[in-house]
């Protein structure tokens, strides 16, 4: 079966806006909040929990199940729990769990965004045992907390930036085959700058690191 994630390429898997569509050596996973058009070529789509206030109306089901039938969109999200931002955290829970039901149905992975909220997100996970791939991206805690949830099945897609100690840190404690690496648009960070600043503190040949991470998102979405 032909995939998209070749062993040679830069996978950013979680970005808001394609920055290097001229490089044919990086892959861009662009997140789209339901409503927005932006330019893309693979996707992801949901509905943030910043800028959401009810749970999915029934017009917005529609338009999910629309996007997320199409052959680019290869999971649900980001969507999740954050306990600094938005609305209150139960109507966060209410307005996560309407989207969740949805990638239950469609069989869709799910990307979550989660700040102090994992009690709550690892409770929501086992409502919905039918869904069998989640990874909460942008992930900047310490490795216990990620060693816990990897345990509990979840993927991470690490925050860039991270200070080395604490890359060196997760890369060492944690299983490699669970891991994804990301821009999330933040300023200033390539996605391939991201590697090479791993693969140095690592000590991984390049080639290496981006065949385990291509392979990690083949597994991750069954393509």
């Amino acid at each position: 079966m032909k995939t998209i994630f070749h062993d040679s390429h830069f996978l950013d898997f979680h970005t808001h806006t394609m920055r290097q569509a001229d490089r044919a050596d990086v892959m861009e996973i662009v997140s789209l909040h339901l409503g927005q058009d932006k330019a893309h070529k693979y996707f992801t789509v949901g509905m943030h929990p910043w800028w959401t206030e009810q749970a999915a109306t029934p017009e917005q089901r529609t338009e999910l199940e629309r996007l997320l039938a199409d052959s680019h969109c290869l999971a649900m999200g980001e969507m999740g729990l954050d306990n600094l931002k938005g609305p209150a955290i139960e109507v966060q829970m209410d307005i996560l769990r309407s989207q969740l039901k949805i990638s239950d149905e469609m069989k869709k992975p799910v990307i979550i965004h989660c700040v102090r909220a994992f009690g709550q997100l690892s409770e929501i996970k086992k409502e919905f045992p039918g869904i069998e791939k989640w990874c909460v991206h942008g992930y900047g805690r310490h490795a216990t907390l990620a060693k816990q949830l990897i345990d509990q099945g979840f993927y991470l897609s690490l925050m860039p930036g991270l200070p080395p100690a604490k890359y060196i840190d997760l890369f060492e404690s944690l299983p490699i085959d669970h891991l994804f690496l990301e821009t999330d648009s933040m300023p200033g960070i390539s996605i391939i700058d991201v590697y090479e600043t791993l693969a140095g503190l690592i000590e991984i040949e390049m080639t290496e690191l981006q065949r385990q991470i291509n392979s990690n998102a083949r597994t991750f979405f069954g393509i």
